[in-house]
């Protein structure tokens, strides 16, 4: 009876905890970056390449960061491949490789595509100011410079083109 009453005792609560926490959206975080700048960065590509965000200026960006080691991007890639032939020339996209390894993101890209540019944050700083804290993370930003979505984990097309097209109106 006494073992009945403690297993009753942890497992409500218990329970609750997890009814709540399943009426909520797992890729809804917030994030002290939505509408407002975008983080600035001066990273260098792939291929060495500097790179600078006041060269973005004017114009909508989608900022994906991303790893070889993710499967969750690997699952993610085919859409930012469609999305990115299909609004490349409306919107300019940018990945960030995090907590990788150059050589194994170029084998990445080699083996599943990708034409956009590629950049190397080898401190993470980036990453930090953006408020990254695991990958796949994708920001919307609009012309203006302000990020106007981000969608934590894998990006669907469905979610990509609807914020393209907030970001581009």
């Amino acid at each position: 009876m006494k073992r009945a009453f403690w297993a009753l005792v942890i497992a409500v609560p218990l329970v609750a905890l997890l009814a709540a926490g399943f009426q909520h959206d797992p890729n809804a975080v917030k994030s002290p970056v939505v509408n407002g700048p975008a983080p600035g960065f001066a990273l260098r590509t792939l291929d060495g390449k500097a790179l600078s965000s006041r060269e973005l200026r004017g114009k909508p960006v989608i900022v994906n960061f991303w790893a070889s080691w993710c499967l969750d991007c690997q699952y993610e890639h085919p859409d930012l491949m469609r999305a990115w032939k299909t609004y490349g020339n409306a919107v300019t996209f940018v990945g960030i490789d995090y907590q990788d390894q150059a050589s194994d993101a170029r084998s990445f890209l080699k083996k599943y595509g990708g034409g956009w540019t590629q950049l190397v944050d080898p401190d993470q700083h980036t990453a930090i100011d953006f408020g990254v804290y695991g990958v796949p993370e994708t920001y919307f930003i609009d012309r203006h410079g302000v990020v106007r979505y981000k969608a934590t984990g894998p990006v669907t097309w469905d979610v990509m083109t609807r914020e393209i097209k907030r970001i581009t109106a």
